[in-house]
């Protein structure tokens, strides 16, 4: 894995979007990037397709310097339920309004999670797509006070 810090620095556009898709962070990367106190600074952060499993993403979540973050993108990691539920229960993602998490592995008890996230209640954005969430996650999803706020939803129940 190349040099966080110079990862940051290349992916780092006008101070506020840090774009680290497909760069193979991995749990270890992220464990090193969730330390860096840039992350304030930043109000949109891109992951996608970086084999983060629940460690990273509980790591992510746990991050003191997320407070500002706007947009979160997870597509395509390796994480479950676990990782939703750390996202959904993180003190630090309380103003984030896009949550992308498609393509993982979330489940059906992930979208409850989510559905029950006293945290995330400034989500306009919500994108569960193929996260095998499953019929019942659609619904619970649906039927959350969550729901209200959105304007922007994608759920599937593959």
């Amino acid at each position: 894995m190349p040099d966080m810090n110079e990862l940051v620095k290349i992916g780092l556009q006008e101070g506020q979007v840090l774009d680290l898709e497909k760069k193979n962070l991995g749990d270890a990367g992220t464990l090193q990037l969730v330390q860096m106190e840039i992350l304030s600074q930043v109000k949109r952060l891109e992951l996608g397709d970086n084999e983060i499993t629940d460690i990273g993403v509980a790591a992510l979540a746990e991050s003191p310097y997320l407070g500002n973050l706007k947009l979160l993108n997870l597509k395509s990691n390796k994480f479950s339920a676990e990782g939703a539920r750390a996202l959904a229960t993180s003190p630090h993602l309380s103003n984030l309004d896009s949550l992308i998490l498609k393509f993982n592995d979330i489940g059906e008890e992930g979208a409850q999670h989510i559905a029950n996230s006293k945290t995330l209640t400034n989500l306009t954005t919500l994108d569960l797509f193929r996260s095998r969430i499953g019929k019942e996650g659609t619904l619970t999803i649906k039927r959350s006070p969550l729901y209200q706020n959105l304007s922007r939803v994608r759920l599937s129940d593959i």
